[in-house]
């Protein structure tokens, strides 16, 4: 007999809606331009991901015109599992509760109608990680109760804890009466949370629930606001062994701290975690004795700053000789020398990210990156003596930035040896330390829309694509999916080499649509084809 299910986390879903995009006429693209320039990539009378180009050369059709079962074998970058959901199921599952994964809804839609439907109140928690709206929240919710019926969802994640420190509380209690969301957890380091609502939903007794909100009768309710700390002892590691992972994936993503011991200017993570906490390395020890034996070959680490400080580092790159894992990771770039880069090397590292940001010592100053351009080069330099491969972001439009910093940055993406780019326009954060400098710079706005005395948000957006169309000694990934990317072309069983030509091909089509080339690309996708498929 099947063990009743308690809970069914949903990872993540596609949050880009190409279909729509394609409906839209091409003659007005100037309206909308901004929301697919580099991004999505014209072919066949639609919109697609640069990933779903090599689904319609492998497969002969996209990811959207095929079923739940062959999506779960194409090329889509969501089907990477994510920590997240992994970390909320844990103290359940340690528990003895019965707490289902769906890491990818667009994938593993038909699996979660047959787990849902095969209780007797679905209990649904919805990880909002990936999500910015509540437009797109409420579209997962729809459609799931199209076929389940009498759901109940919980709601919590990066977006409800962001949505919450910004805004207050009462923002939420509007969005989950209008979307008939019963419950929403807004803690940062949640999982105890969710599993102790999960524990007393029966009884309705939520005193010993933290951070929760939740209706009563109609009346919105609120429990304790209390932080957590992080979960990263020995006892609160994830049972991978007995975790839905999804298939055709070799890949995991582990942490071995929470938080940051920076306080870049533009970045609320340390705000929001609370400083720096790492784990013990018997922590990070006993998931990778779990691993061994799985049938995983891959790992990300998420750490913020894993390689600071450096000594605590090293004791991770010697426990990481003992296994055969290739592995990928944040890096920051002033904190790497010749022994350490050889030690990631020996360990298995196969990738890094480099969040650059700038490479002007002034704005780098401003940003309280703690680091200069001479370092950074010198940090790119050791790691790619070792062939590990490296993805640089940078930040275009931060408060003091003027061309000659723009172009300093250039500078830099051509000659520091980089091998993968991005650039992602500044975005204003108003909890985030730079806010506390408005005035000085004479900041304002919000987001993607800002100003301030040297910039724009629409400056900083023209000058992206004057150095995404004129950089070609290093090639351009997209700003949130980059590392991930990279990872997941290994974990598909693509060589460096072949990642690197596809990409430029793929870089190549978009600068084709940036042009309004959309119906010139027969040679581009035959030489992506010939590429490929030689691998």
């Amino acid at each position: 007999m099947r063990k009743k299910i308690d809970l069914i986390i949903i990872g993540k879903f596609e949050t880009i809606d190409y279909k729509s995009y394609s409906q839209l006429p091409l003659d007005r693209i100037d309206i909308y331009s901004d929301l697919t320039q580099n991004r999505m990539i014209y072919l066949d009378n639609g919109f697609h991901h640069s990933l779903d180009i090599y689904n319609h050369i492998k497969y002969n059709r996209y990811y959207d015109e095929s079923s739940y079962e062959e999506r779960r074998k194409m090329y889509n970058i969501w089907n990477l599992p994510s920590l997240n959901p992994a970390l909320a199921a844990t103290p359940m599952i340690n528990n003895g509760l019965n707490c289902k994964i769906i890491n990818n809804l667009d994938s593993d839609f038909d699996i979660f109608v047959e787990l849902a439907q095969s209780m007797d109140r679905p209990l649904i928690a919805i990880s909002t990680t990936f999500l910015l709206t509540w437009s797109v929240i409420g579209k997962v919710i729809n459609k799931i109760r199209e076929k389940i019926d009498r759901p109940i969802f919980i709601i919590g994640g990066a977006f409800i804890n962001d949505q919450v420190s910004t805004k207050g509380i009462e923002t939420l209690e509007n969005p989950l009466r209008k979307y008939g969301i019963s419950y929403a957890i807004h803690s940062y380091n949640s999982e105890y949370d969710l599993f102790n609502l999960v524990s007393n939903i029966d009884s309705k007794d939520f005193s010993k629930v933290n951070n929760l909100t939740y209706f009563d009768d109609d009346k919105f309710c609120l429990t304790k606001d209390q932080w957590n700390s992080p979960y990263i002892l020995k006892n609160d590691i994830p049972p991978w062994d007995k975790i839905d992972l999804p298939e055709n994936n070799k890949t995991i993503q582990l942490r071995s701290s929470s938080g940051c011991t920076f306080k870049c200017s533009f970045c609320t993570y340390p705000v929001q975690s609370k400083g720096f906490h790492p784990a013990q390395m018997d922590y990070l020890k006993a998931q990778l004795e779990i691993i061994k034996h799985m049938d995983i070959e891959n790992i990300i680490f998420i750490d913020d700053t894993p390689n600071f400080p450096v000594p605590r580092f090293k004791a991770m790159l010697e426990l990481l000789k003992k296994y055969d894992f290739r592995w990928y990771s944040f890096i920051r770039a002033q904190y790497i020398d010749d022994g350490i880069a050889r030690m990631m090397k020996e360990s298995g590292c196969d990738g890094v990210y480099l969040g650059i940001e700038s490479a002007d010592n002034q704005i780098l100053k401003y940003m309280k990156k703690a680091a200069n351009t001479k370092i950074y080069m010198k940090g790119v330099e050791y790691l790619k003596r070792y062939d590990i491969t490296t993805f640089a972001a940078f930040i275009i439009g931060f408060p003091g930035e003027t061309s000659k910093s723009i172009q300093t940055n250039i500078d830099f993406i051509k000659n520091s040896g980089i091998d993968y780019y991005s650039l992602k326009e500044f975005w204003y954060a108003p909890n985030a330390p730079i806010a506390k400098k408005a005035k000085e710079f004479g900041l304002e706005g919000f987001g993607n829309k800002w100003k301030h005395n040297t910039m724009n948000s629409n400056e900083a957006s023209t000058v992206k694509m004057e150095i995404f169309n004129n950089i070609s000694e290093s090639i351009y990934l997209d700003s949130d999916s980059g590392l991930w990317y990279l990872a997941y072309m290994r974990d598909q069983d693509y060589d460096w080499k072949t990642i690197a030509d596809s990409q430029r091909i793929i870089v190549e089509m978009l600068r084709y649509d940036n042009q309004k080339r959309y119906l010139d690309k027969d040679n581009l996708l035959s030489s992506l084809s010939d590429c490929i498929t030689n691998n």
